[in-house]
């Protein structure tokens, strides 16, 4: 009998999980750890740091854990994904490949180069704009309030899946283990963090149930976001949301009972509209492809030479990813995420007009550091919010006045003062 895989990559979870009840017949789940996004360079840069190494390791042996209390293995292997998959498939004989439709340009060549071998099945499971919802790219708004004027009022998202999982159609944890060895020696050498600082799927769902339903906390969140430093400031939801432990159509249905049942206001309506941002760069990024990663982005002409600095540019590239370039509210907040990986959205708006405005440094250089650095990292949201800064993305540049902004949002300096304690990396 012939294997469909089942590739869980960018869906660590087992709620909401479109994939785990794609295929029929024998199936056996698969994760890989990619070597060329946790171990290889861009523009001098390795693409993560050992946080974000620690953090994907924990992830997948949570999937891992879960997946065995349903009696369904995990094989989990190490290397480029094409390699793995094709080598698998080989070893099993597998005809089939599903797995979640990728948004990054280095996912979507991977799966197109698959595709030659096997017959791949994709399916939108981190998207709110799936299955009838889903947009034409030819006719997508280039900018995004039109898309959310656009969208909006169409988002009767779908309903989360919750079937159970039949354990005899999958490779059992013991036939899954002799593939395992590599990534076994990984877990060794690299020690995953500790299940209480994961953000797996039980960590995801009760942030959820929490933030939500127990501390009510989505009533002040619009009034509250742009604060710096705190526990329940921000929903904290992009990590899970970033990493798949999280379905956003649930958080969305969450979110939708929790305005029927107790109350909606501007801050419920709001972390909608913070989701609407996650899914016009998800989309974005499907229409425009590598062209994300050149100099000018989607706009002007397509270079994707690699940043040029001078001496001066370089000393002042280091001083800022340390957090030293002696503007206390920049300084502050990049000690905040070689520290604890992240960082708000205040924050992160104003490093990177710093970055691109004030030191006139290649954006890209910014958005490769924050990938190695953020433990909520996403693509998309990650490098069109830079080009957005930029105004290489979809919009004009946005440039900040970092003196009235520190002002503002940190009036007394608590923060600063309270980050510039924390020694540089």
């Amino acid at each position: 009998m012939s294997v469909s895989l089942i590739l869980l990559n960018d869906t660590l979870r087992l709620h909401d999980n479109p994939l785990l009840h794609a295929a029929t017949g024998r199936k056996a789940a698969v994760v890989i750890l990619n070597k060329a996004a946790f171990f290889g360079r861009q523009y001098g840069l390795v693409r993560a740091n050992l946080q974000r190494l620690q953090q994907q390791l924990a992830l997948i042996n949570e999937l891992k854990a879960a997946l065995a209390s349903q009696q369904i293995g995990l094989i989990t292997l190490f290397g480029n994904t094409v390699d793995c998959i094709s080598q698998l498939a080989v070893q099993l004989q597998a005809t089939a490949l599903y797995c979640a439709e990728p948004v990054a340009a280095e996912e979507c060549r991977a799966i197109q180069q698959l595709a030659r071998q096997l017959n791949v099945i994709q399916l939108d499971c981190n998207s709110l704009l799936g299955d009838r919802l889903r947009p034409d790219l030819h006719d997508l708004p280039h900018s995004f309030t039109p898309f959310r004027k656009q969208r909006e009022p169409l988002l009767a998202v779908s309903e989360p899946l919750t079937s159970l999982l039949n354990a005899a159609d999958w490779l059992n944890p013991a036939a899954a283990e002799p593939c395992n060895s590599i990534f076994t020696a990984l877990l060794q050498q690299y020690q995953p963090l500790p299940q209480s600082a994961s953000i797996g799927e039980s960590a995801a769902l009760a942030r959820l149930e929490y933030f939500i339903w127990q501390g009510r906390h989505i009533l002040h969140y619009k009034d509250t976001r742009n604060q710096l430093l705190g526990t329940d400031y921000a929903s904290f939801f992009s990590a899970y949301l970033a990493q798949g432990s999280l379905s956003v159509r649930w958080l969305w249905q969450q979110i939708v009972a929790f305005e029927t049942k107790i109350d909606a206001n501007e801050s419920t309506y709001w972390l909608k509209f913070e989701l609407l941002w996650r899914e016009f760069f998800r989309w974005q990024f499907r229409k425009h492809g590598a062209r994300w990663f050149s100099k000018g982005a989607v706009k002007g002409s397509v270079d994707f030479t690699a940043p040029r600095l001078n001496r001066t540019q370089h000393a002042a590239f280091k001083r800022w990813c340390r957090g030293d370039t002696g503007v206390a509210f920049i300084d502050a907040n990049m000690r905040l995420l070689n520290q604890s990986g992240l960082m708000s959205n205040r924050g992160r708006q104003n490093v990177a007009s710093y970055l691109i405005h004030d030191l006139g440094i290649d954006w890209r250089l910014g958005a490769a550091y924050f990938e190695q650095r953020l433990l909520d990292y996403d693509c998309a949201s990650n490098w069109g919010n830079w080009a957005y800064i930029a105004g290489t993305g979809n919009s004009g540049e946005r440039q900040f006045n970092v003196q009235k902004q520190a002002q503002h949002y940190d009036p007394d300096g608590a923060f600063s003062r309270q980050m510039l304690q924390v020694a540089r990396p």
